[in-house]
């Protein structure tokens, strides 16, 4: 495949990315949990068909355990971690990344 074409497929795919989290939030929000998790689903499947890595903002809008849409106070809880320095994300399933 010619290099122009990959990147054209890759920033397509991008922005596709980015809408699906977009309406994953809204989903979430509205009360169609199971909606947002399938939003968060057809992510996933685009990152493995093209190969796309996530772009830095969006690595940390949603658990990649229980595939739920991370909004601070409702979904994730970010608190500060003393002995590693950093912030700490804890979704409801219980995974904890550091941010």
């Amino acid at each position: 495949m010619d290099s122009r074409r990959k990147a054209i497929i890759k920033s397509s795919v991008r922005s596709s990315i980015e809408k699906l989290i977009g309406q994953a939030r809204k989903a979430y929000v509205s009360g169609k949990g199971e909606r947002s998790k399938r939003y968060i689903d057809m992510v996933f499947d685009l990152l493995k068909k093209h190969k796309v890595k996530l772009p830095k903002e969006l690595r940390n809008s949603f658990c990649r355990k229980c595939h739920l849409v991370w909004i601070p106070e409702k979904t994730v809880t970010v608190s500060y971690d003393r002995r590693n320095d950093c912030l700490r994300a804890t979704c409801r399933c219980g995974v904890s990344k550091r941010v």
